[in-house]
């Protein structure tokens, strides 16, 4: 077989560079997402990109910074906990080219032979044969189908091959037939619109997909063993992602490519590829894939239940005085300094130079100030971030509290573009505009969600996180997209002068969260529920007629004051028998006094490191200003 990769134990170190394969799932289990923060540290990828990556169909790659030792070293060290995974050198991947094209077939019970067009042979399928057959339709309007089920349904769909082999069949099929036992790698490539069928003999039918599907069959039949694909176009894979739109020579060139990724999946028994099944029953051969399965594109449970998420939009104004108002004063004071300058340096207003100088100087020292002050209050941040014990979701207690778990959906939150469930989102759209000057992305519109309740899940519990007023500092999962035929992309984006970027934390991204815990009461109170019991009581002729002991036909002090001991009585004794009507909920937010913290992050280690840096910028930024404006004013 071709050589993919460096040799293990080689003496001699492949200092080229290489892409690392996995197998994509139709969902993640438990073991494989507690598995993501070692493949994190493993391969550099923040976790949540880790999980959307790897949930999907057919084989994804990762592209990591590193030689091909480097790789296989990575590839070890995945392999330790759980991740199978594959090394394939750039390079390899550059250079792949289809196999000869076939013109015609000769099918006898033993054999399919495969000629060119001047009836050399070129392939040859026998009973010993180890085959590998790559599908795909050269049109693109099947992968565009499925797709689409994937866009509407937000689901990862794994359909039977059989299934996916009918529908490529009746638009331009296309099929690569390699021998994996051969001393050389030997294959052929088959392209219906120009190839004749009419070797099938007493097998040929008068359609072209039917005799597709029977060349397929057959050669399954004949071999002795046989691997399927045909997630072409969908197994989004770098230098073999196909534009449809470019033609036939161009999609033919991307599918050369998407060969070698394959080829190197076999080889290194990436395939066949079995996901975890959750039913144990299964015997794990491979008739447990021929079943349909269908799981949320992103691996997580369904979100059906849950209520729609309300309105959170906010001005831009008001999302920066929540999050960044010293950075704000500090900016609008920047851009006055400059402006202060020129207008004292302007003649014609020569009169006034004095007070624009003024300005000045006293912009500048505020600056200073401000930029001092708050590098001790990011100090102060930094502090309470380091002594805070983490607290568990079961024993933590009210006030100023640190907790660290996955993020979990209060409401049906998805993003607009990939309808992925996540907790945030922000996407926003571009147009490429071209003048006879320059050409530039134009942002034609920007969508968020807003802050948006959601739940704290540690191994002892969950809480709700209500982030209204809190800092983000989470690297969020980007995705762009840009003109082409993108999977679970809720909108298609033919016109490659479209382009959108999505940025999101997904479900189940593990967060850090320092902020305040208190007790959120819902429902009526006690008091209340006892004047609803006597508004009732006041609306009944009948009732009040029972507490008119004299007969007088009204109702004295007395009597109203034993009414009111009744409906007392009768509130407590349905308190006591239902419970109480007024429930109570651990929620975390904003604190309500001082200068106390809410900060949403990714991980206490990585919140301290930007909390420092900062620190030290706004903290030297401000003694230089400070400095240079003691030296203005003085000159």
């Amino acid at each position: 077989m071709l050589k993919t990769t460096p040799e293990s134990g080689s003496a001699k170190a492949d200092e080229r560079s290489g892409f690392l394969l996995y197998n994509r799932r139709p969902a993640l289990s438990e073991e494989i997402l507690e598995s993501l923060n070692e493949a994190e540290t493993i391969t550099g990828i923040n976790i949540s990109e880790l999980r959307m990556r790897m949930i999907g169909l057919g084989i994804g790659a990762f592209n990591i910074k590193g030689s091909l030792n480097d790789l296989e070293t990575c590839a070890a060290d995945m392999k330790t906990i759980g991740f199978d995974t594959a090394v394939v050198a750039k390079d390899f991947i550059k250079k792949g080219k289809l196999p000869s094209p076939a013109r015609q077939l000769n099918l006898t019970d033993s054999t399919m032979t495969f000629f060119d067009a001047n009836e050399n042979t070129l392939f040859e399928i026998k009973k010993e044969t180890d085959l590998l057959i790559i599908i795909t339709d050269l049109s693109g309007k099947v992968v565009r189908q499925m797709m689409t089920a994937m866009a509407y349904t937000g689901n990862a769909i794994n359909k039977r091959f059989e299934e996916n082999l009918k529908k490529i069949s009746i638009s331009k099929p296309a099929a690569i037939f390699y021998a994996l036992n051969s001393d050389t790698q030997s294959g052929v490539y088959v392209d219906s619109e120009i190839f004749a069928y009419m070797g099938l003999n007493d097998k040929l039918t008068y359609s072209k997909g039917s005799n597709f599907r029977v060349m397929i069959n057959e050669a399954m039949t004949l071999c002795k063993t046989s691997t399927t694909e045909e997630n072409f176009g969908i197994s989004l894979l770098p230098g073999a992602n196909p534009e449809w739109s470019k033609g036939k020579s161009s999609v033919e060139k991307e599918l050369g490519r998407y060969a070698r990724y394959i080829l190197t999946a076999v080889e290194r028994k990436l395939l066949p590829f079995e996901p975890e099944s959750p039913d144990p029953s299964k015997n794990g051969n491979s008739s447990s894939t021929e079943n349909t399965t269908e799981v949320n594109h992103m691996g997580m449970q369904s979100s059906k239940g849950l209520q729609p998420p309300p309105d959170m939009n906010y001005s831009k104004i008001t999302s920066l005085f929540q999050t960044s108002l010293p950075e704000l004063i500090v900016g609008l004071i920047v851009l006055v300094s400059p402006f202060s300058f020129f207008m004292s340096g302007i003649q014609s207003i020569s009169a006034h130079h004095v007070f624009w100088k003024a300005a000045t100087g006293s912009a500048i020292v505020l600056a200073g100030f401000l930029m001092f002050c708050y590098s001790l209050l990011l100090l102060y941040y930094r502090r309470m971030v380091e002594n805070t014990p983490t607290s568990k979701v079961r024993s933590l207690s009210m006030g100023m509290v640190e907790l660290s778990g996955r993020a979990k959906l209060y409401y049906d939150l998805r993003a607009s573009a990939t309808k992925t469930p996540c907790v945030y989102y922000r996407c926003r759209y571009y147009k490429y505009q071209r003048t006879s000057d320059s050409s530039h992305w134009r942002l034609t519109r920007s969508v968020a969600s807003g802050k948006i309740p959601f739940y704290i899940q540690d191994d002892t519990g969950q809480v709700l996180i209500k982030p209204k007023g809190a800092v983000f500092n989470i690297p969020m999962v980007t995705q762009s997209f840009q003109g082409s035929y993108i999977p679970t992309l809720s909108l298609q984006l033919h016109d490659p002068n479209t382009k959108v970027v999505e940025e999101l934390v997904p479900e189940r991204a593990r967060l850090y969260v320092l902020g305040s815990a208190h007790i959120e009461k819902h429902g009526k109170k006690t008091r209340e529920i006892i004047i609803d019991k006597l508004r009732m009581l006041k609306q009944s002729p009948k009732t009040m007629s029972e507490y008119d002991v004299n007969g007088d036909g009204n109702i004295d002090g007395d009597e109203w004051e034993a009414a009111r001991n009744d409906a007392e009585r009768m509130v407590y004794a349905e308190s006591l028998a239902n419970g109480p009507g007024e429930s109570e909920t651990v929620v975390i937010e904003k604190p309500r006094f001082g200068m106390l913290p809410f900060i949403i992050a990714d991980s206490e280690k990585n919140l301290i490191r930007k909390l420092m840096f900062r620190t030290w910028i706004f903290l030297v930024g401000g003694l230089i200003t400070i400095g240079f404006s003691t030296n203005f004013f003085y000159n």
